[in-house]
């Protein structure tokens, strides 16, 4: 009788039932920490990381093809851009990689290309593709590696993997209320964040720190954290979740400080 409880306490999968990817995204926003303490009982599948995630993807290309369709938000967005390069290619005169005049040249020719359709739609979608697949496999890897190794989680990659993809629910619906609000707006918004809301620079210190005062994107980082700590079966749901929102502060510090030293950096922050 008592072999056959313990059997039952660790296996606790025995007694789980499947859950539809409905359940799971209902259960991301809702429930997080009664969802996970549930999947890390369950066999893992690709569904619950490529789903969300292509799901981000498309929603961004799409959001990309509503923005450029708009006047307005188009001419801001081609003026930040060309501001963008401005500032980059002075910094090469600066430095003497290039003279005046072929910065002048060089940013005519490019603000002549910004009205081609291929650099308007095509390349920022594969940029967003390419980009959100690092962005994923880097912060899934990092995360894994210190839930597995510095916490000694009881975990594997797989784990990891819907631990990080599930939560990003959260980001697309977040995509889709700024692209609501975006247009209402008449303007490209980044994020629920002061910073965002009322145009400031993130490039500058307190826009910067304006622009982490950003409801989903805490929502998400504390998601993440409940998600490792219950996937990788920890106790300590706290540490994981100070650690998921501190590695994503200690990143975007690192960012901002690249961006003052090359503007290729500048668009990384939102």
């Amino acid at each position: 009788m008592d072999t056959e409880d313990t059997i039952q306490k660790e296996s606790p999968e025995n007694e789980m039932e499947e859950l539809s990817h409905t359940d799971k995204i209902v259960g991301v926003i809702s429930e997080p920490a009664s969802l996970f303490s549930k999947l890390a009982f369950l066999n893992t599948k690709v569904a619950d990381w490529l789903l969300p995630l292509l799901a981000l993807i498309i929603v961004a290309i799409v959001s990309t093809f509503i923005y450029m369709s708009n006047p307005e938000i188009r001419l801001e967005m081609q003026q930040q851009q060309e501001k963008a390069m401005r500032e980059q290619f002075q910094k090469m005169v600066e430095s003497g990689q290039m003279t005046q005049a072929q910065a002048d040249e060089q940013l005519d020719r490019t603000a002549g290309m910004m009205n081609n359709p291929m650099f308007t739609y095509l390349f920022p979608s594969i940029g967003i593709f390419v980009m959100m697949l690092v962005w994923f496999f880097v912060f899934t890897t990092i995360a894994f590696l210190i839930a597995k190794f510095a916490f000694k989680g009881n975990a594997g990659y797989s784990q990891a993997m819907t631990a990080m993809g599930l939560p990003l629910y959260i980001t697309v619906l977040q995509s889709i209320i700024l692209i609501i609000i975006g247009m209402i707006m008449g303007k490209m918004l980044t994020g629920l964040n002061p910073a965002s809301l009322t145009g400031m620079d993130v490039k500058t210190f307190p826009g910067f720190l304006l622009s982490r005062l950003d409801v989903f994107s805490i929502w998400f980082y504390v998601v993440v954290g409940i998600a490792f700590a219950k996937m990788f079966k920890s106790d300590n749901v706290k540490k994981y979740v100070i650690t998921s929102v501190g590695v994503w502060l200690v990143f975007m510090f690192i960012i901002y400080g690249l961006a003052q030293v090359s503007p290729m950096f500048g668009n990384m922050l939102r």
